[in-house]
């Protein structure tokens, strides 16, 4: 309680506090990340429970010039999750279900019969065996899927990838699955259940200068020649109990604040079981992102640092920013900023020539420090170009990587979608058939029919 308070008086004056002196080091990072990556957003990082930065930079809308402030709510991402799995924890506090009741209990009209097997608690830790949400259909116009019931439509007749229990794979769509469960059991929507057992409550630590909003940032993306854009509307999904709610900083503050120091929202069991849906005790990790989204949460109980960031801007640049600024709190120390690594790529290319590319870019790329697997670096920068109408020229990079990895079946779909997008039907349908020869059951992540040029 004594944090609590502590907290509350500090935050109390914040205007005030952010206009005092700035401290160097952490305003420096930040501006690297503008520079860098365009950063726009809010920041919030405490040590021993006292806020040590508290700054808001960029713009919440630019075509009118809105900045970002300590009050501007922002997708949060898949940080949803979390408030997900404390509203299922909070049912099985109340009795409502247990965490062994299968799906077969709540009838939600799925087809394979191994998902009557799918346990509330596999469907916590990403061990149901659902695919993510990200079909081809739902690439293709995610703003058409407006609620639970027609998100959850989207699997409902498709095979589990492996048996409940078995592996384990993140899945955007098992926490829609739980949102419909719980919307099932408590004959409440989702939203009006959240607000109602988890914000509203955690709100009572904060004070009315952190209440409100002043704004809700539009989503902005910073695109792989370094230029900042919105973002097309028929882009943008829907929220979701997946992710995709809308807060500022302060508030998300609140939520972890009342959940792990003041253990408000949660019987001490149920906090325990929250907690063990990460290996690691001594920090609970959160992130978010998307198209024109990221967000981290990073509360390192060991040292007692707590950072969020909180952006209207992609290519994780939240998490590159929090992992740093976390890193100066503790050590006074973070490792150098660098270009998101598509941008990176994409100057490269430029720069060395496809022959050269071809034989030093794996190298360069090592050199340079980045961490992100190459395959999805190059993936990503192929699928913009063909997103700005230059598929002829994303077509490099998805040969090369037919040519490095030539038993994956999800490049041979990649350059399929790259031949598709350029007109070349027929490359397309041959390139995929390389992907079903690796792989008969595949279906494309960007096709809906396969590249069969009989149903298109």
């Amino acid at each position: 309680m004594k944090k609590a308070l502590v907290f509350m008086l500090l935050l109390s004056s914040y205007l005030s506090f952010v206009k005092a002196e700035s401290n160097t080091a952490f305003d420096e990072l930040v501006a690297q990340y503008q520079q860098k990556s365009d950063f726009s957003g809010s920041v919030l990082v405490l040590k021993n429970g006292k806020p040590i930065l508290a700054k808001a930079v960029g713009y919440a809308d630019e075509s009118t010039l809105k900045p970002v402030s300590l009050l501007t709510r922002f997708d949060i991402g898949s940080i949803q999750k979390n408030l997900t799995a404390v509203l299922v924890l909070q049912a099985y506090d109340n009795d409502l279900i247990q965490l062994n009741d299968t799906l077969d209990k709540f009838a939600l009209g799925f087809t394979d019969p191994q998902t009557k097997d799918i346990t509330i608690q596999q469907l916590l830790e990403h061990r149901s065996g659902f695919a993510d949400i990200f079909t081809a259909e739902y690439r293709n116009n995610p703003a058409q899927y407006t609620n639970i019931a027609e998100k959850l439509a989207i699997l409902q007749n498709q095979p589990l990838l492996f048996t409940p229990g078995s592996d384990r794979k993140y899945s955007n769509y098992g926490y829609v699955v739980l949102g419909a469960i719980l919307e099932k059991i408590t004959k409440q929507n989702y939203w009006e259940l959240l607000e109602k057992n988890v914000l509203k409550p955690s709100r009572a630590v904060l004070i009315a200068e952190q209440l409100g909003h002043d704004t809700v940032a539009l989503p902005y993306h910073f695109n792989y020649e370094g230029k900042r854009s919105p973002i097309d509307p028929t882009r943008l999904e829907f929220k979701s109990p997946g992710g995709g709610g809308e807060m500022t900083v302060f508030e998300l503050y609140a939520v972890y604040h009342q959940l792990f120091e003041q253990k408000k929202l949660l019987s001490g069991r149920s906090l325990n079981i929250f907690k063990r849906l990460q290996k690691d005790q001594q920090q609970w990790l959160a992130f978010g992102g998307g198209v024109g989204v990221s967000t981290a949460v990073e509360l390192d109980f060991a040292n007692d640092t707590w950072v969020i960031v909180l952006a209207n801007t992609d290519r994780l640049v939240a998490e590159e920013l929090s992992t740093r600024l976390r890193s100066l709190a503790v050590s006074g120390q973070y490792s150098a900023v660098k270009l998101p690594a598509t941008l990176f790529a994409y100057q490269q290319y430029l720069q060395l020539g496809e022959n050269v590319f071809n034989a030093q870019f794996e190298a360069v790329y090592q050199q340079a420090g980045y961490q992100t697997f190459i395959g999805k670096t190059l993936t990503d920068l192929a699928r913009e170009l063909v997103a700005a109408g230059k598929a002829e020229n994303a077509i490099y990079f998805f040969k090369y990587l037919t040519d490095k990895y030539p038993q994956h079946a999800e490049v041979y779909d990649g350059l399929a979608y790259g031949y598709f997008s350029a007109g070349r039907a027929e490359e397309a349908k041959a390139a995929f058939a390389k992907a079903k020869a690796l792989n008969a059951g595949y279906n494309s992540q960007f096709n809906a029919l396969n590249y069969d040029a009989t149903n298109q």
